[in-house]
């Protein structure tokens, strides 16, 4: 990372010295000015972005648009779907919001929820960059931008964390209201023939440039590869987060998760981490299941060959070693009775079909199924968190969902905490707690875009990158 362009004092009066009364009337002043700088931004909608240092541009990292101390009009290139189609284009960037950071991309990860619309053939008017997570480095930012620095390298997250909305006042950042509807997001870019493009979610990572929001900003201080930080802008961190954040597995309990993707090897890492007596992933893919093994899963779990006998499969891996009750044991027999064996904690990771993949497919491409079987493999008490998804309704029984209930949390990015669990999450990282950089298994350069993001589709990698030089 380049070092922080130094500040050189100013000189006031004969010594280069003011007195204290002079000193409060510059800061007062000073105050003022930027104050009104400030609402001249604001009003305006739109401001030029702070060009970058010369000790930093002079590295020859950035684009030569940054000599000119402009950002408007830079011209970069990015994946856009547009008409019936997507590819590679050239665009120019419109000028930013006050708020707004611009961020060179050093690499971006696929996110299976992003693969449909990114590969489909409908015809759309509205050319957008897919997915909505990266890592980079800011290169300029607006006038009302605190977070993060020129010259910082950022993990872009997949949800803000304001600080100002209720939920973050609340304690759920999860739901930040910038993530869910707060800011209608503009048009960042133009193609060159004048056609505005827009950002997935605001971010648009499928790109060699990303005009984002501060509040999607989390500047980390590392040396680690940035192939190996994008992660932490969605899967890995989601995964992780699901039992180290809004939930903590316990040391000693039973995990359980469906899908071992890269949201859910981010959940076997959890149950590692936390020293899970046991956990069990279920998977239908054969190289997914012994990737899992390699990540930290005890057991692992076929659903095409286990059928409906999965439930009792996992509340006997789970019964314990004794029925004695007064020992703290668990019933062993059938009945209600018999929800009082299961996982302690269970996170639903698999997800709906969103393409029919080239591996081994899922039993059921709704996901309805997966959702029900979560809830039943977990305990009487227990915790279950969904973070797959399914567009059709899922039933459960009314008795046992008031009475014998467990206790379902939604699985937003796992319940993460940016700016709080993120900067953690890198510190395990860098000790070899958290290990992003085996769940690598290719990268791709821009160009390759398209078949970086149909492997994702496909589900032949556990998590392929995007790298721009």
């Amino acid at each position: 990372m380049a070092p922080s362009a130094k500040r050189r004092p100013s000189r006031v009066g004969s010594r280069g010295l003011a007195s204290p009364k002079r000193r409060a009337l510059l800061t007062r002043g000073a105050v003022a000015v930027a104050g009104a700088a400030a609402l001249a931004g604001a009003e305006a909608g739109r401001a030029e972005a702070r060009p970058l240092p010369e000790d930093v541009a002079a590295q020859g990292q950035q684009a030569p648009a940054i000599a000119t101390g402009t950002q408007t009009g830079r011209t970069f290139r990015g994946f856009v779907r547009h008409g019936t189609g997507a590819g590679i284009e050239q665009m120019r960037l419109r000028a930013i919001d006050p708020r707004q950071v611009v961020v060179r991309s050093l690499a971006t990860a696929p996110c299976y929820t992003s693969v449909r619309g990114a590969l489909a053939t409908n015809n759309t008017q509205r050319a957008t960059i897919p997915n909505h997570a990266g890592f980079g480095v800011v290169e300029a930012v607006g006038p009302l931008v605190k977070r993060v620095q020129v010259g910082d390298r950022v993990i872009v997250a997949g949800t803000s964390q304001c600080g100002q909305c209720y939920q973050c006042l609340h304690g759920r950042p999860d739901y930040c209201q910038y993530t869910f509807g707060g800011d209608v997001f503009p048009a960042f870019a133009e193609m060159t023939d004048g056609t505005p493009v827009f950002a997935e979610a605001g971010i648009g990572s499928f790109s060699e440039i990303m005009a984002v929001f501060e509040e999607y900003c989390v500047p980390v201080f590392t040396d680690l590869p940035a192939q190996e930080l994008t992660l932490l802008g969605d899967q890995l961190a989601s995964g992780f987060a699901a039992g180290h954040s809004l939930v903590r597995f316990e040391a000693g309990s039973d995990v359980c998760v469906f899908g071992c993707g890269p949201v859910g090897v981010g959940v076997i890492q959890a149950g590692r981490v936390a020293n899970a007596a046991q956990v069990i992933a279920i998977d239908p893919v054969k190289y997914r299941r012994d990737f899992a093994l390699t990540m930290g899963a005890t057991t692992v779990l076929d659903p095409n060959a286990e059928g409906d006998g999965i439930v009792e499969k996992v509340r006997e891996l789970c019964k314990g070693k004794t029925n004695r009750k007064f020992a703290g044991g668990l019933y062993w027999g059938g009945g209600l009775n018999a929800m009082a064996r299961g996982a302690d904690f269970t996170v639903e990771a698999a997800g709906l079909q969103a393409l029919p993949p080239k591996v081994e497919a899922q039993p059921d491409p709704t996901n309805v199924k997966t959702v029900r079987q979560a809830w039943d493999v977990t305990k009487m008490g227990g915790h279950v968190m969904l973070m797959g998804l399914t567009t059709a309704d899922v039933s459960f029984p009314g008795v046992t969902l008031a009475i014998l209930g467990r206790t379902i949390h939604p699985g937003q990015q796992g319940g993460l905490h940016v700016m709080r669990d993120l900067p953690r999450f890198v510190k395990l990282m860098e000790k070899g707690v958290l290990d992003a950089k085996s769940m690598i298994t290719r990268t791709y350069r821009i160009e390759d875009t398209r078949q970086a993001i149909q492997d994702c589709a496909d589900r032949t990698v556990i998590a392929g990158v995007v790298l721009y030089s």
